[in-house]
């Protein structure tokens, strides 16, 4: 009987585990609703693993590497995975049981799985975050996710403020981060840049975009007062490299 006790708990020893890296992963994944694997390449190189090999490329894994650790966490139940578009990355979201992981930390975040009219715009929040993270030491980025989650509510007739895709913390003031891939109503938008512009909260905007938006987001911030259009940062997501 002894021996077959000690047999049943070295079997319990065994299969993958999840290590520091894999819970910071996947917090930095649930705080942004999903990730690519092109993306989540270079997010692991950036965390850091002492049983990585060198990364073929400098700053990311190789994909090879990305998905073997990827089967890992599916193996762990903690991952959905699926092509979404043709012919682009696959994508990554956290399961119910991955989210009641990471709650002690991000609080309660209700299940999503990206759909093709989301991932777009999912994809270049990422970007700009690792982008930002990448150039700012020490920020601390709060995604939309987040931000909705702690959203207290307004009273019946009150009208609550335009909430960015993000907040940046860095250098002892808040950044509202906005990343615009579609060219907005002029209304709507005037309506957005001056909730945006009037928000004491926000030291400064950066607004990320491409193409057609990058010329309409400038052409509106430069019909604003010149006290509220220097408030405005536009970065061009296109001439971001990673």
């Amino acid at each position: 009987m002894e021996a077959q006790a000690q047999k049943r708990k070295t079997r319990s020893d065994k299969g993958p585990k999840i290590t520091d890296r894999d819970l910071d992963a996947l917090e930095w994944i649930a705080e942004q609703y999903a990730i690519s694997i092109d993306h989540l390449c270079i997010l692991l190189a950036r965390l850091g693993d002492p049983d990585d090999r060198a990364p073929k490329e400098q700053g990311r894994i190789t994909e090879k590497r990305a998905m073997y650790i990827v089967r890992r966490w599916e193996q762990l139940g903690l991952i959905q995975k699926a092509w979404i578009l043709h012919g682009q990355p696959a994508w990554l979201w956290l399961t119910p049981e991955a989210l009641r992981l990471v709650s002690e930390q991000l609080g309660e975040l209700r299940y999503y799985a990206p759909t093709p009219a989301t991932i777009n715009h999912i994809y270049y929040c990422n970007h700009a975050r690792l982008f930002i993270e990448a150039r700012r030491q020490g920020a601390k980025w709060t995604g939309e996710r987040i931000l909705k989650a702690s959203m207290q509510k307004v009273e019946r007739g009150s009208r609550r403020p335009h909430m960015p895709d993000a907040t940046v913390w860095t250098n002892g003031r808040l950044i509202a981060v906005e990343v615009e891939l579609s060219v907005k109503r002029p209304g709507q938008l005037d309506k957005i840049l001056h909730d945006l512009a009037l928000n004491a909260e926000y030291g400064t905007v950066w607004y990320f975009t491409r193409e057609r938006s990058t010329k309409a987001i400038k052409q509106a911030i430069a019909t604003m007062q010149a006290m509220y259009n220097q408030k405005f940062v536009v970065y061009d997501l296109d001439e971001m490299p990673l």
